[in-house]
């Protein structure tokens, strides 16, 4: 087909504004603000993100169903409970069919963009990502969970179990392989994705599949990390202004350390925590890398199957990381996953 013409001049209003994206303009970037809206693509990295891929996939999509893509977005919760609890209706998730010759049912993945708990960067962290992998040939599914709540944890890992729930429940008209799936995330989403794994919250005390694999891109796993930088950091510093958001978004208005507790990852898992593929560069400014570092050894130390690809540079928010020394992260990590 003739995509539509993109170019690092162009701004993330151009793409929302085109209506060959059809019902996937609206998940390219959530909760946006001006300063984003007018943003050019060159500013978030052009060549490295790779969302070119993902766009293309999305005009794809738009175009094949004769209803600009309403087909492949859905609901994470019925109607009935979005009447009862009116957040619930902002849990969503996109569906991206796997490219494949064959017809029999395919593994799946899903995808957690991330956005601090505040917004979601889709078209750099989910969609990207989707279209890479239904072009090896898996479906994937990105998921939209709850943001901007103080706090929103859990709630966004409820969101995360609803949705593999009702994934798992509709795998005939998808064509996935029940159970078969990896799951992962980037920043405050690899947050959500390492919860899957905890004992706390994950799939034991959820009822769902276990996951055959995670991915983790620049995870943030400690909140004992979080607290003490802006604990130690004198008031006023555009540091901790910067931090302290997100981390009233994960442990209230009013967190404290007991607080942030329960979401500190690495605190909460066991030998039986999923094999697991992490990504992360050491000039990220926004998520010390730090946390991929601490994960490594935690899973090292439980005896846990992992790989940990770590470039010098990239920063954060590398979707593909095309050019970069982690290029080739989502191959590596999908290989990693069907390895039996």
């Amino acid at each position: 087909m003739n995509y539509s013409k993109i170019s690092e001049e162009m701004t993330v209003s151009d793409l929302v504004s085109n209506e060959s994206y059809g019902v996937f303009r609206d998940f390219i970037f959530t909760y946006m603000t001006p300063d984003h809206y007018n943003r050019k693509l060159s500013e978030y990295g052009f060549e490295k993100v790779g969302f070119e891929e993902g766009l293309h996939r999305m005009e794809e999509l738009a175009a094949s169903d004769g209803m600009n893509g309403e087909s492949f977005l859905h609901d994470v919760y019925p109607e009935s409970e979005q009447k009862e609890q009116w957040d619930k209706a902002f849990a969503k998730y996109l569906h991206f069919p796997a490219k494949t010759d064959r017809s029999e049912p395919t593994p799946y993945v899903i995808v957690i963009p991330g956005g601090a708990f505040n917004r979601q960067w889709g078209f750099i962290e989910g969609e990207a990502i989707a279209a890479r992998l239904n072009n090896m040939g898996y479906t994937a599914f990105v998921l939209y969970y709850r943001v901007k709540q103080e706090p929103v944890l859990p709630l966004a890992i409820e969101d995360m179990m609803a949705a593999i729930r009702d994934i798992e429940s509709r795998h005939e008209s998808y064509n996935i392989i029940p159970g078969e799936y990896m799951i992962g995330g980037f920043s405050a989403g690899a947050t959500l994705a390492g919860e899957i794994g905890s004992e706390n919250f994950g799939y034991k005390v959820n009822g769902v599949p276990k996951p055959q694999a995670i991915f983790l891109g620049y995870t943030a796993v400690s909140m004992k990390e979080f607290y003490e930088i802006y604990r130690n950091l004198p008031d006023g510093h555009s540091a901790k202004e910067s931090i302290a958001p997100f981390l009233r978004r994960v442990g209230g208005p009013c967190f404290t350390e007991e607080t942030l507790s329960p979401f500190d990852l690495t605190s909460h898992i066991s030998s039986d925590f999923p094999k697991t593929y992490i990504v992360a560069n050491e000039d990220d400014g926004t998520v010390p890398v730090s946390n991929s570092r601490l994960m490594d050894r935690c899973l090292t130390k439980l005896k846990v199957p992992h790989i940990t690809k770590i470039g010098t540079k990239g920063n954060h928010s590398f979707g593909l990381g095309n050019g970069l020394e982690v290029e080739g992260w989502l191959e590596e990590a999908v290989r990693f996953w069907r390895e039996k």
